[in-house]
């Protein structure tokens, strides 16, 4: 085969498999999100698709949505309410259940990565527990959590879901301001934090890298780049550009509030050793071999 042939083949074939093998992705159901959330014991999914037909000036979206026996189930009802074919190639936002735990993010990670390849931006949060009515709000969540992932600089992608046996941790979405962060471990509880102790846990995952939370009882919100590195247990956080802002009439330290607040919301994520969410295990298995004791964790605050 002559090379200008060949070449004309793999553009064809590139786009049959975009286009679902001969149709256009304007005639197919183009998913943006799913939701998941329990009910009564039942499982809820819904899809937001985007609206193809919908007025430049209008609503974008549409949504489809089903109760079932299992996630598999509901989200598979959910499809079947639809009537053109699905297209998950620009999934880009997936919300796990309220109060889930390992075992959860383990089965609804493991359904969306069949459903969801190649969709690598995908994104994953937890729902928070307000009870939502899917055809009223999924467009909301949907763009209120790529506000927060925008805002905060945070991404936790499908596949963080499934990097260690013992545990994943996700960020959780709610409705005021900011995120929580959920620790799910695998044989233990999940625990769930908010605030600095939430940012600095997605630091510490590598999920983020920025701060912009409010410190001292609400008396100063602090924005900062943020970055982490380590030596064995020894971890080092590298602020930059902290910027300090009070919100109000007060003069005091803001950096030396900061970084108390800092080493306690530390030590309260590395007390529970269930998971070893933030590979600090890891690391110092690598550097002295199995079955070293591992010391305690301390946190070095770098400002830069």
């Amino acid at each position: 085969m002559s090379v200008p042939k060949a070449k004309a083949l793999l553009t064809v074939c590139a786009a049959l498999l975009l286009c679902g093998c001969g149709q256009a992705l304007s005639e197919r159901e183009i998913v943006r999100a799913v939701f998941f959330a329990r009910q009564q014991g039942a499982y809820s999914a819904c899809l937001l698709l985007a609206d193809q037909n919908a007025e430049s000036d209008g609503v974008q979206y549409k949504t489809a949505s089903a109760r079932g026996d299992t996630a598999a189930q509901a989200l598979h009802l959910a499809e079947d309410a639809l009537p053109g074919r699905l297209y998950y190639g620009l999934l880009d936002l997936a919300a796990l259940p309220p109060g889930c735990d390992w075992a959860d993010a383990q089965t609804l990670g493991s359904l969306l990565y069949d459903k969801a390849q190649p969709a690598p931006e995908l994104s994953v949060f937890v729902l928070d527990t307000a009870d939502h009515s899917w055809a009223a709000d999924a467009a909301s969540l949907y763009e209120d959590m790529k506000a927060v992932e925008r805002e905060y600089n945070l991404h936790c992608g499908l596949q963080q879901l499934f990097t260690q046996a013992d545990g994943c941790a996700v960020p959780a979405y709610r409705a005021d301001s900011g995120y929580d962060f959920a620790l799910l471990a695998a044989d233990g509880a999940s625990v769930y934090v908010s605030g600095l102790q939430a940012q600095l846990a997605a630091a510490l995952c590598g999920q983020t890298g920025r701060f912009f939370t409010a410190f001292a009882g609400g008396q100063a919100v602090c924005d900062t780049r943020v970055n982490v590195t380590a030596e064995d247990t020894t971890v080092q956080l590298h602020l930059r550009d902290t910027d300090f802002q009070p919100l109000g009439a007060y003069n005091e330290d803001w950096q030396a509030l900061l970084c108390t607040e800092l080493q306690q919301a530390f030590s309260a994520l590395t007390t529970d050793d269930a998971a070893d969410f933030f590979h600090l295990q890891f690391w110092h298995v690598n550097l002295w071999g199995p079955g070293s004791a591992l010391p305690v964790p301390r946190l070095e605050i770098l400002f830069e």
